[in-house]
């Protein structure tokens, strides 16, 4: 290595100084607390001109952008809150549709083979993620393939008899059904299977499990055609993945959303879901919303909501297409305060309505892939 003189140190090229680049954003408590902020939740927030300036709108609320000259209008930012010790807080950003890195020639080369990249995947198409995004809520396929006999007439001939069990043992029994099986059934759609995976659990009952395996086996014997059926075994596979991914972002947000539906060996399938908003610090509990609803070709169509606030107080709706079936449910309103009673919970109110259920999703086909985005006003 060659020393240098004075005269050649002026030569030496200088090191650019390393920056502190926060990309925060500092609020107040009353503003965090107007946004119903919790330490930890990751919100959105959209770029949008406020005054001819580039600021970051989130709920009536604009805040100044970090990063600025690599964010655009229109686009879409994920911060994460945080408070203080001091009682205020701070919106972290994660992530913007653009690139969000440092002010070099580096960044924007970046930035520019990240466009790129992007724009070639949209001219692929849309990812499976974007996809069922996008998916409309609900289990119309699913629902149709676990009526009792359906799922398992799609078994090709010859298929493995362990398949067979393994369908079978994917259902419930209606005249029998315990607790415990039901407690059972619940539990593990609280956990994905590739969280299960991870923690090398069993997942071989996991819905998606089963169908890939069908549709695998179906394959594999030359059982696979281009029609409905197969169709049907996708979107079902769709509507599945789509619920999950739904909980999990909602769950992100503090929220509770779980969706999936109940098959029976004797007895047509039951939807169900749990949903809670989050709680908001000076405001009361929200309560955990059960919704059931099935079609069954002993009962017909019915619906049924169970909201239990934090004091253990039930309050039962329910809605029958069959006027005998609501007749009787309202008949049967004594014997169904005995067993909340005896399990420690107390009946608040009980409606019953012969009729649909008002804010039911309008019955609808299966969407082709990639054609229909579900929007509503």
């Amino acid at each position: 290595m060659a020393l240098l003189g004075p005269e050649g140190v002026n030569q030496v090229s200088r090191i650019t100084p390393v920056t502190l680049d926060l990309r925060q954003i500092f609020i107040e408590a009353p503003v965090a607390k107007e946004l119903g902020l919790h330490d930890g939740q990751v919100v959105h927030a959209v770029a949008a001109l406020h005054k001819d300036e580039l600021k970051l709108a989130m709920n009536e609320h604009v805040f100044n952008l970090p990063l600025s000259p690599y964010i655009k209008e229109g686009d879409l930012a994920q911060l994460r809150a945080q408070m203080l010790p001091n009682g205020k807080w701070t919106l972290q950003l994660l992530h913007t549709g653009t690139y969000a890195g440092l002010q070099t020639s580096q960044a924007a080369q970046a930035a520019l083979a990240a466009q790129t990249a992007q724009a070639a995947a949209q001219a692929l198409g849309p990812s499976r993620f974007n996809a069922l995004l996008v998916q409309p809520e609900g289990f119309a396929n699913w629902v149709n393939l676990l009526r009792p006999g359906i799922l398992e007439a799609l078994l090709p001939a010859g298929v493995a008899s362990e398949l067979k069990e393994r369908v079978k043992a994917h259902r419930l029994t209606m005249a029998n059904l315990q607790p415990q099986s039901l407690r059972r059934f619940v539990l593990k759609h609280t956990t994905s299977a590739e969280a299960s995976l991870a923690q090398a659990q069993d997942v071989q009952d996991d819905e998606k499990a089963l169908l890939r395996l069908l549709m695998s086996e179906r394959h594999r014997m030359g059982a696979i055609e281009e029609g409905e059926t197969q169709e049907s075994l996708k979107h079902a596979l769709d509507e599945v993945e789509a619920a999950q991914l739904q909980a999990v972002k909602d769950w992100r947000n503090g929220d509770l959303n779980l969706s999936f539906v109940i098959p029976f060996t004797d007895a047509d399938p039951l939807e169900m879901q749990f949903e809670k908003k989050g709680d908001k610090p000076g405001q009361p509990k929200n309560p955990l919303v059960v919704n059931m609803h099935t079609n069954s070709r002993v009962l017909g169509e019915v619906w049924l909501k169970t909201s239990i606030n934090d004091s253990a107080n039930v309050n039962l709706t329910m809605w029958a297409l069959r006027s005998d079936i609501a007749a009787q449910a309202k008949e049967n309103a004594s014997e169904l305060t005995y067993e909340l009673e005896s399990a420690g919970l107390k009946l608040g109110s009980f409606q019953v309505y012969n009729a649909a259920r008002p804010d039911a999703k309008q019955k609808r086909q299966a969407p082709k892939h990639g054609v229909l985005i579900d929007t509503e006003v």
